[in-house]
């Protein structure tokens, strides 16, 4: 009977504890690594795996297991994957997501589960505005988050008057919608806008040609990927650039498009949370050892993907690897702030990760074209309103 008594109160005790120290933490991955967003999904990928390195592959005595799904960049692909991680793999915590439609689908499913998320990308301004949830979080950056700054650095610094070109989908309406509340805020006027066939349009001549009929002082366009390549060469080779100064998001010049761009990208303006050029010791560091690791330079996207798992392992870390008691891991990931790569980062009560945005300029660098930080906002809050967390 003392035999039985002993082993019942073994059993007891294993099962009461919040976490067996020889149980990997097991974390979810949503990216796309076929379709449109593959490359996108291969380099925040590349990010998450150095988060994981960078802490030697465990956290709180747990071995950290990373387990990742295609979501194809499509929303019913996302939520299939997503119930998987969750009810086959057993899924602690999770990241990930590029498209925004993906994680509108998949956020509410995780949230009755009790799972948290932290988004690597996904910038639709609901996710930190009325479709905020005490699960989700976002590490990258909201559309009002990355543009409103650089409207308001227009307004101060430089044209008095703009034209707005940008793409005819979601994002960039969400990113002229932000552009302007900064632009019109600093004082600056919107000549006219206009929104070209999203991903059907391969001559920008006549849009630029309506742009430049009414005279303005700058053009701000939202174009990323293949029509960004397409836009910056053509309004170069209209003549444009020489004469009224093209400001936009970072799509519009990204590393992975400046070499096809050539002297097309050079000087135009952009806002960015991330580029490889900011001198701080904690870039360089990570930069030296991110070529290291995978021979290429480090740019926003594997930045993001690095940050969306660094929050996770922070939040665990503070836990002492415990990840039963969800509420207390989420309390966690809200607390976490460190200096990385980007500069200081937290978490806003939106759950939106507060950062510096900086305002660059791409200039020839030898034959190459590089990114200059001309001004910072240091710690900028996500405006987005609307949010309502208990």
């Amino acid at each position: 009977m003392r035999a039985i008594a002993a082993v019942a109160a073994f059993a007891l005790a294993l099962t009461a504890r919040p976490s067996l120290a020889a149980d990997p933490l097991k974390i979810g991955v949503l990216m796309p690594t076929t379709g449109v967003f593959a490359v996108l999904g291969e380099r925040q990928l590349n990010g998450m795996r150095f988060a994981i390195d960078e802490f030697g592959g465990e956290v709180g005595g747990r071995k950290i297991e990373m387990i990742h799904e295609d979501t194809e960049g499509k929303p019913d692909v996302g939520v299939a994957k997503t119930r998987k991680l969750v009810l086959s793999d057993k899924v602690e915590a999770m990241a990930g997501i590029i498209n925004s439609a993906v994680a509108l689908a998949v956020a509410p499913y995780l949230s009755q589960q009790k799972i948290p998320l932290v988004l690597s990308n996904a910038s639709t301004d609901p996710l930190t505005g009325e479709k905020c949830d005490r699960y989700l979080f976002r590490a990258s950056y909201s559309s009002a988050q990355i543009t409103e700054p650089i409207g308001l650095w227009m307004a101060k610094n430089g044209p008095k008057s703009v034209y707005i070109l940008a793409s005819d989908y979601i994002a960039p309406h969400e990113y002229v919608a932000a552009f302007t509340k900064g632009y019109l805020a600093g004082g600056g006027k919107i000549l006219g806008e206009t929104y070209t066939p999203f991903n059907r349009t391969q001559d920008y001549g006549p849009y630029i040609s309506q742009a430049r009929a009414t005279n303005p002082e700058s053009v701000f366009a939202v174009y990323f990927a293949g029509e960004a390549l397409l836009f910056v060469k053509q309004y170069d080779s209209f003549g444009m650039k020489a004469q009224i100064p093209l400001y936009g998001p970072i799509g519009l010049t990204p590393p992975v498009l400046r070499q096809a761009q050539g002297p097309a990208a050079v000087n135009v303006v952009s806002p960015s949370n991330y580029v490889a050029e900011i001198d701080t010791p904690q870039n360089r560091a990570f930069r030296e050892a991110y070529r290291k690791k995978f021979n290429v330079e480090p740019e926003e996207f594997a930045v993001m993907g690095y940050d969306s798992m660094r929050f996770i392992l922070e939040a665990v870390k503070a836990r002492g690897g415990d990840t039963k008691d969800r509420p207390a891991l989420v309390n966690a990931i809200e607390k976490v702030a460190y200096t990385g790569p980007r500069g200081p980062m937290s978490m806003a009560k939106n759950h939106q990760a507060t950062q510096n945005i900086y305002i660059v300029k791409t200039v020839q660098k030898g034959s190459d074209v590089a990114f200059e930080i001309i001004d910072t906002y240091p710690n900028f809050v996500d405006p987005v309103q609307g949010c309502k967390l208990d």
